[in-house]
């Protein structure tokens, strides 16, 4: 009895024994299967692979036609988002008729180097045609141009293969729409244009020797640039991301009756010209989502603070390098863009003058804390003389507007034993030249001031005034140092100051 029962267990091992070696190798196989299939792809170039696949024959052809065949058979690492036959039954007998307009569609599918979609984040991947596409994977989802992949990553010899059911058309860039659609914004493009230029690029010159002085001699390509994209940022550039303001002539026209007054001038092409050139440089931002406008302030490239609400945006296109905001109205308030205070850090030479140089010095201190890092200790070592031409230097101010103002003062503490007495005069030139001027009392500044006093009332200026040394019209202002001989026992002829400072009036 004892034997019978182990023989049964003995065989009921034996059963289950067999069972694990039949099921592992079935899992086995199926694994080899699968490591076949695979191994079979990584031996064949990202070429082969499409071409083995019907369903996109027609993308196949259009490699083959467009000579991008041979550079997918090479050992580079590619990835290609390929479409499928239906998806180029959509795409315009224009298009695929037109060599160069081909060539830059197929090449808006294919990029160097290998991007799969297990890394989660966003990446911007530059294209064979100079294209930069989002290719977005998260949350499981992955998108490339905004579609959504059909397969992918499947692995190949020389990279990576995702297939997509739609054609990615070829986005123009903000410089290529605006020029393609001139006419709908006239007095822009009018602007823009006049900084056309061509210039010659080194990159895609070819060295091909050097010349008797040891120059390097190029076969030269030039190429079509704007040097106004030096102030405003490269509206042609693929690799940078913008979001620019599309100016109708009706928001021009509106934008330009709000500033222009502020750039009065006798000669109106002046007015035009400045009035302009603030218009035109404050609509490029760093690409900006259109949720982000209502009621926020949005900073533009050339460093200014601006209110855009969606509201006024009538269309918002989406370009390869960023989108174009289509505006009717233009309301930015003139004290975010341009009506803002204007300095003069008095250690500034350009525009300084000095009474007397031997009799009154004024010398810059380095302090991370002041405005522009420095302070200017004032020291008079002679008598004020019988005209005030020796202890008093001038500064003139540039950029101001034809505006209101008040005159600001920024003093530091420097260690003066006794307060010291100031006086002033304030002068600008009005429209026809005439100076007019404002001679201010003079005023007692605490040894111990640190901070800015507001000195004389409110100045109307005129007329706008420039950067120009040579410019006719000025506003300048003098700071006397008003202690004579006998009032040196209450008064000291040192002072610490920072800047002067013209703040506009509300």
């Amino acid at each position: 009895m004892k034997n019978k029962n182990n023989c049964i267990f003995n065989f009921s091992r034996l059963l289950v024994i067999v069972c694990i070696f039949l099921t592992v190798s079935c899992k086995e196989e199926a694994w080899d299967d699968h490591y076949d299939q695979q191994d079979s792809r990584l031996e064949k170039n990202i070429f082969t692979v499409l071409s083995e696949n019907p369903e996109y024959s027609t993308f196949v052809t259009l490699l083959e036609q467009t000579g991008y065949k041979s550079q997918l058979q090479t050992s580079q690492a590619y990835t290609v988002w390929a479409p499928n036959n239906a998806a180029f039954a959509q795409v315009s007998s224009a298009i695929l008729n037109d060599p160069d307009a081909l060539k830059e569609l197929i090449g808006n599918h294919i990029s160097l180097f290998s991007y799969n979609t297990t890394s989660n984040q966003e990446t911007l991947v530059k294209m064979f045609n100079d294209k930069y596409i989002e290719f977005i994977n998260t949350s499981g989802a992955s998108t490339f141009g905004g579609i959504n992949l059909a397969t992918k990553d499947i692995l190949t010899s020389n990279g990576i293969l995702h297939t997509i059911n739609e054609v990615l058309e070829v986005s123009p860039n903000i410089w290529g729409y605006l020029n393609s659609n001139e006419s709908e914004y006239p007095s822009l493009m009018t602007f823009l244009t006049q900084f056309n230029e061509t210039v010659f690029d080194e990159a895609s010159s070819v060295k091909i020797g050097t010349n008797s002085l040891g120059q390097s001699v190029y076969d030269s390509v030039f190429v079509s640039s704007n040097s106004y994209f030096k102030t405003i940022g490269d509206l042609s550039s693929e690799e940078r991301r913008y979001s620019f303001i599309g100016l109708t002539e009706q928001a021009y026209t509106g934008i330009y009756d709000i500033f222009k007054d502020y750039y009065s001038y006798p000669v109106a092409d002046t007015i035009k010209a400045n009035t302009d050139r603030t218009i035109f440089s404050n609509l490029n931002f760093p690409v900006v989502d259109i949720n982000d406008l209502n009621g926020n302030l949005i900073t533009t490239t050339t460093g200014n603070s601006v209110n855009l609400n969606s509201s006024s945006i009538s269309e918002n296109i989406a370009l390869s390098n960023g989108n174009v905001f289509v505006v009717n109205e233009l309301n930015y308030d003139p004290k975010n863009v341009i009506y803002k205070p204007v300095l003069y850090e008095i250690e500034n030479t350009d525009r300084r003058t000095i009474g007397n140089a031997t009799a009154l010095t004024i010398q810059k201190r380095f302090n991370r804390t002041s405005s522009g890092q420095f302070y200017n200790v004032v020291n008079l070592t002679q008598n004020p003389n019988a005209g005030q031409t020796n202890n008093y230097f001038e500064v003139s101010f540039s950029n101001v507007l034809s505006a209101s103002y008040t005159l600001h003062l920024r003093f530091v503490p420097v260690g003066a034993s006794k307060n010291t007495k100031l006086k002033f005069q304030f002068s600008y030139t009005d429209a026809n030249k005439n100076t007019v001027v404002d001679n201010i009392p003079a005023i007692e500044v605490n040894n111990q001031e640190d901070g800015e006093i507001q000195i004389g009332g409110t100045y109307d200026i005129p007329v706008f005034i420039n950067k120009q040394k040579a410019n006719s019209y000025f506003v300048k202002l003098k700071i006397f140092v008003d202690v004579s001989e006998p009032e040196l026992i209450l008064f000291d002829r040192t002072f610490g100051i920072d800047y002067a400072k013209l703040v506009p009036t509300e």
